[in-house]
């Protein structure tokens, strides 16, 4: 099976949505958004996109969009069916380098992910994200989410 990163497109945001793993789909809805408008909202907005396809079959997609441009701050995301899970070993190596690429446009990065998401959080941890100690209410439903940053200079990237 052949497993790659290739840049984001449109067309892969249908599958993606439909398939979305179910810890990802509730961290979408308790933001406010349906996992396709959340994709796609992500993927318009971004800077830079990716996609982590397996065979023909995209399996997650994941970016940065800008938060703050003159003050460098741009925030990554990443959303996935059940299957990237199942390669989790191959996209968590991957991944790696594509952080590195968007601490070269932005200086430091920054999100919120939902604390229920324990498979987000040890992902993000792995890749050197620090959080903060406590969950803040997040989204239209006031959902405990961690925000998470990483900086350019604290990573040595």
């Amino acid at each position: 099976m052949a497993r790659t990163i290739i840049p984001a497109r449109e067309e892969h945001i249908f599958w993606i949505a439909s398939n979305m793993a179910k810890a990802d789909r509730r961290e979408c809805e308790a933001a406010g958004l349906g996992p396709f408008r959340a994709l796609r909202g992500s993927f318009e907005r971004s800077v830079a996109a990716w996609t982590g396809m397996v065979d023909d079959e995209p399996v997650c997609m994941f970016g940065v969009s800008p938060v703050d441009i003159l003050g460098g701050v741009g925030s990554p995301w990443l959303l996935g069916t059940d299957k990237v899970r199942k390669y989790a070993v191959t996209f968590l190596r991957l991944n790696k380098g594509y952080i590195a690429r968007m601490l070269e446009i932005f200086t430091r990065l920054e999100n919120y992910v939902d604390d229920r998401n324990e498979i987000s959080i040890r992902w993000l941890k792995w890749l050197g994200f620090t959080f903060d100690p406590e969950p803040v209410p997040y989204g239209v439903w006031g959902m405990p989410f961690f925000k998470f940053r990483m900086e350019k200079e604290n990573n040595g990237l």
